[in-house]
C-alpha cells in the first residue's frame, strides 16, 4: 500500500468505505450487506494489506457498531485510523445546536469504543451553510477537548468549494470522477488544495460506470454511450485498465490524499489494493486529453440517482 504523510498522519491512498457493512447500499450490482462474521474477515484482510483507514458514519446503519466490536478484537497499536461523520442537525436554537453536535460526537466515541476520533467529519455541508460560525466553533472545540484529532466536512460537487477552502477544517470529502470536471475547471478543487486541506475522494468509479461498456449499458442510459466510448478509447491509448484510468485521473488532481472505495467482498479489497499500485500520475498532455474528452457531458451522467429516471 502507498501512503501520504500529511497533517501528522500516514494516510493510505485507499481508504475503505464501510457504509456497505452497515446497511444495504447502492443502486447497481451487489447491494446486500455482508454478515458480521464476513465483515470482520474483510476488515482483517484490509488491515493485512495496509489499508489503515476506515470511513464510516453514525447513520450508516450498524457500520459504526460493527467496527467498534471489531476494534475491540485488536491490540491498540494495530488499530487503523477511523473517519466518522455526524449530522444532520436542527438549526435555530444555538445552544441546542451546540449540544446536539457534542451529543452526536460523544455517541460516535461510545459506539466505536475509542478514546478519540481520528477524523470527525460533518456529514452535510448544508449544516455548515446554515450555521457556519457555530459549526466551525463547535468542531474546533471538539479538537480542543480531545474528542477529535482532525475535523472535516463532506460536500457534493454542486456546493461551494471556496467556502470549504476558507472553513479552517483539516480535510474534506468530495465526489469526483473522470466524467465530472466541474470543480476541476472552476478551480474549486485547487482552492481546497491551496488551503492545505486533505482531500478524500469518493465516487471514483461513478457507481461502477467505468466497468461498463457502451454495448452493455441499460437502454435507459443511452446518454452515457458516447462518454463511455471516449473513456475506453483513453484507457487503450494510455495503456491503463478502466479502473486504473479512473483512479489515476483522481490521484493526478491537486491535493488528493486518498480514494474512499467501498467494498462488498474481500476480492474487491484485494483488487483495489492492486489498483493503487497500478495507478499513476497523468502527464500534462494526458490530462489535457481527458479534459477535452469530457468537457461536455450530460449532467444526468454524473448523478447516478437520475440514471433510470430521466
Amino acid at each position: 500500500m502507498r501512503y501520504i504523510k500529511t497533517h501528522g498522519l500516514d494516510v493510505p491512498l485507499f481508504s475503505l468505505g464501510t457504509v456497505q457493512l452497515g446497511m444495504n447500499y447502492g443502486i447497481t450490482g451487489d447491494t446486500e450487506k455482508p454478515s458480521a462474521e464476513y465483515s470482520f474477515s474483510m476488515l482483517n484482510r484490509a488491515l493485512e494489506l495496509g489499508v489503515n483507514m476506515l470511513d464510516t458514519a453514525n447513520n450508516y446503519g450498524d457500520s459504526e457498531a460493527l467496527i467498534g466490536k471489531w476494534l475491540r478484537t485488536l491490540p491498540r497499536e494495530r488499530r487503523p485510523l477511523i473517519v466518522t461523520k455526524i449530522g444532520p442537525f436542527k438549526h435555530g436554537d444555538a445552544n441546542a445546536l451546540r449540544e446536539e453536535i457534542r451529543r452526536q460526537a460523544n455517541g460516535c466515541l461510545e459506539t466505536l469504543g475509542v478514546d478519540k476520533i481520528d477524523l470527525l467529519m460533518l456529514h452535510n455541508f448544508t449544516d455548515y451553510e446554515a450555521s457556519p460560525k457555530i459549526i466551525r466553533e463547535e468542531f474546533l472545540r471538539l479538537k480542543e477537548l480531545g474528542i477529535a484529532e482532525k475535523i472535516a466536512m463532506s460536500v457534493y460537487s454542486y456546493e461551494d468549494y471556496f467556502a470549504v477552502a476558507s472553513s479552517g477544517f483539516d480535510a474534506v470529502q468530495i465526489p469526483i470522477s473522470i466524467f465530472d470536471l466541474t470543480r476541476v475547471n472552476d478551480g474549486g478543487i485547487q482552492a481546497i488544495a491551496d488551503a492545505g486541506m486533505m482531500i478524500f475522494a469518493r465516487s471514483v468509479f461513478l457507481q461502477g460506470l467505468v466497468f461498463m461498456t457502451p454495448d452493455t449499458l441499460d437502454p435507459r442510459m443511452s446518454f452515457a454511450k458516447e462518454p463511455l466510448r471516449r473513456f475506453h478509447a483513453l484507457s487503450e491509448e494510455f495503456g491503463l485498465p478502466p479502473a486504473a484510468l479512473a483512479a489515476s485521473f483522481v490521484l493526478s488532481l491537486p491535493g488528493i490524499t486518498s480514494l474512499v472505495l467501498g467494498c462488498q467482498r474481500i476480492p474487491q479489497i484485494e483488487e483495489n489494493c492492486r489498483l493503487i499500485d497500478e495507478a499513476r500520475l497523468f502527464t500534462a498532455d494526458e490530462m489535457a486529453k481527458v479534459k477535452e474528452a469530457f468537457s461536455e457531458v450530460d449532467p444526468v451522467l454524473i448523478n447516478p440517482r437520475l440514471w433510470y429516471n430521466k
